[in-house]
């Protein structure tokens, strides 16, 4: 039997750990996350960090630990001229786009399309814009991840779930307006509905729900909702939810 664990650390951060002990650090925003019971400095040794696009609350402690822990790192184009800037070498980051497949320390990741924006600035002023990454991870075991990285819904997430038949999905159900710089959004990408009907598009048997701070998130409250009123035949719900507050685990046994 596998064993992946899950650690939530607030917003899209996760702690991945598979199987066989290999640790996959997705979207890493640890420090100024007040959510997170976890800092850069608190983490055990990472094996690989995983950037799906270039935002403060998905990469803004990529570089610090990447360094520290001399690990791999997984992200798009746009993101690898900061992260060298940061002080990161070269030849630990692997860049890819949308459909090519890239393997680094046993661990198979397929970038899939991502309806959301990518976009880094450099110490000289230079904007690199680009495409966020969507994520299908393999674990050494087999386990397959979906990352949906801040997307909005779109119809290709039903192709996606009959390509790669993930089994569990980091989904992205609501926005929290925390920061004083944003403007107050009325939904995130996916509005709770979307959020629900993309994991049956996904095919999904377990969905982490992200994006948030609080799982008393009203949003959070009513994915869970929609997910759980959806049965099968046998009156089973067709995707499992799974609802955490910052610094829990959820171990998924395949």
């Amino acid at each position: 039997m596998s064993v992946t664990k899950f650690q939530f650390l607030g917003f899209s951060t996760f702690l991945i750990t598979s199987t066989k002990g290999t640790k996959i650090l997705i979207d890493p925003y640890l420090n100024n996350n007040d959510s997170s019971p976890l800092k850069a400095k608190d983490l055990p040794p990472i094996d690989l960090i995983i950037v799906s696009h270039g935002a403060f609350d998905h990469m803004e402690d990529a570089a610090e630990i990447a360094i520290k822990h001399n690990c791999k790192v997984i992200c798009g184009g746009e993101v690898k001229p900061l992260l060298m800037e940061q002080g990161v070498p070269e030849a630990n980051i692997t860049i890819t786009v949308w459909g090519l497949m890239v393997s680094e320390v046993g661990i198979k990741v397929r970038p899939v399309q991502s309806m959301h924006r990518s976009s880094v600035r450099l110490k000289d002023g230079t904007a690199l814009d680009g495409f966020a990454l969507g994520f299908v991870i393999y674990t050494e075991d087999g386990v397959k991840i979906y990352n949906a990285s801040d997307t909005a819904l779109f119809g290709d997430m039903k192709l996606i779930g009959e390509l790669h038949d993930p089994d569990i999905g980091l989904i992205n159900v609501t926005i929290e307006n925390c920061f004083d710089f944003l403007p107050e959004f009325l939904t995130g990408e996916m509005t709770p509905y979307e959020a629900a009907l993309a994991c049956q598009w996904l095919n999904l048997d377990y969905a982490i729900a992200c994006h948030y701070t609080n799982k008393d998130n009203k949003d959070v409250i009513e994915f869970e909702r929609l997910l759980k009123n959806m049965k099968d035949a046998s009156g089973n719900a067709v995707v499992k939810p799974v609802i955490m507050d910052p610094g829990e685990t959820f171990e998924l046994k395949l």
